[in-house]
């Protein structure tokens, strides 16, 4: 029996990850873009300055709700741990960026992530679902392999080394959010992306010091990481967080690995790349697939209570 207050909460986190989802795929395309003009740590710089910057400014919003000294030590090794996990996860995937021949390619490894969740939550998180979910999972991962696959996602256009970098991208960034949905029940969500943000703010910041490199970027990099910055690493990563305390992980994930879909949509309409077949049919399987994911312990209960009714019945 689901009451109407974890209807409630379930709402919530699929709302927050669908938000997520669709801010992480704007974000994906101003990076593409601004890592397309310079290098990996003056695109750092900018990056995850501006987005330590909106971080910050959130934090001044909420700083009544934040209680440093109430963090447990178990509560700051989560914050550590999480914060390693999405550094080490983050910097592999923006070099596999830059080391694939075929960066859409990206795109398909990344959503190997699911899996990682799928297997890591059932081990650590103890978290398991009725067979109408798990056969959402499967058809909104279907999906996303449909939409990937057909947008010039061949394995023949990526190195060996970038496969492993998103591989290990993957795995690690699974790892973060696992720790993310240990800690983010006793731990505001935005302390958790600050860890991140603002280290690798930092290491590109030292990078560029040590190596007396200019500062000077063209200034369409700096509106691109301005943007993208707000939409990606700050506004995607805290929503996903807030998902977190009212979903599962591998639910987030799910829903985060439909990114695809929104990103073909977005270039039809913004460079007006034409939408495949394929695209189209695995989009539409991915929508089929979460509806089956939000709706399937209702869908159930409704088989479950129809069975008994009619058990009922046949007996009277």
């Amino acid at each position: 029996m689901i009451s109407s207050n974890e209807r409630s909460n379930q709402l919530t986190g699929f709302l927050f990850a669908f938000f997520s989802t669709i801010t992480l795929s704007g974000g994906y395309m101003f990076s593409k873009a601004a890592l397309n003009q310079v290098d990996l740590f003056h695109f750092g710089f900018y990056w995850f300055g501006f987005a330590t910057v909106w971080n910050f400014i959130f934090i001044f919003k909420i700083r009544k709700k934040i209680k440093l000294s109430s963090i447990s030590r178990k509560g700051w090794l989560a914050i550590l741990g999480n914060t390693f996990c999405e550094v080490v996860g983050s910097s592999l995937f923006y070099i596999a960026i830059q080391q694939m021949e075929n960066p859409a390619i990206v795109s398909f490894f990344v959503n190997m992530g699911a899996v990682f969740i799928l297997i890591l939550g059932y081990f650590f998180l103890k978290e398991r679902f009725n067979p109408i979910e798990y056969f959402g999972i499967g058809i909104t991962l279907f999906g996303v392999f449909l939409i990937n696959y057909h947008t010039d996602s061949r394995i023949a256009g990526s190195s060996i080394t970038g496969v492993w970098l998103i591989v290990g991208s993957t795995f690690f960034i699974a790892l973060a959010i696992v720790i993310a949905k240990k800690a983010v029940k006793s731990i505001q969500p935005v302390i958790l992306t600050t860890g991140r943000i603002v280290t690798l703010f930092l290491i590109s910041f030292l990078f560029l010091i040590t190596n007396n490199e200019s500062f000077t970027v063209p200034a369409s990099t700096i509106v691109n990481t301005l943007l993208g910055s707000f939409m990606g690493p700050f506004l995607a990563l805290l929503t996903s967080y807030y998902a977190l305390k009212y979903i599962e992980a591998s639910f987030v994930t799910v829903i985060s690995s439909t990114k695809g879909f929104f990103l073909v949509i977005l270039t039809y309409f913004v460079f007006s790349i034409q939408i495949s077949h394929y695209q189209l049919l695995g989009g539409l399987a991915t929508i089929v697939g979460i509806i089956l994911i939000s709706l399937g312990k209702r869908i159930l209960k409704l088989i479950t209570t129809n069975i008994i009714k009619k058990a009922n019945a046949e007996i009277s």
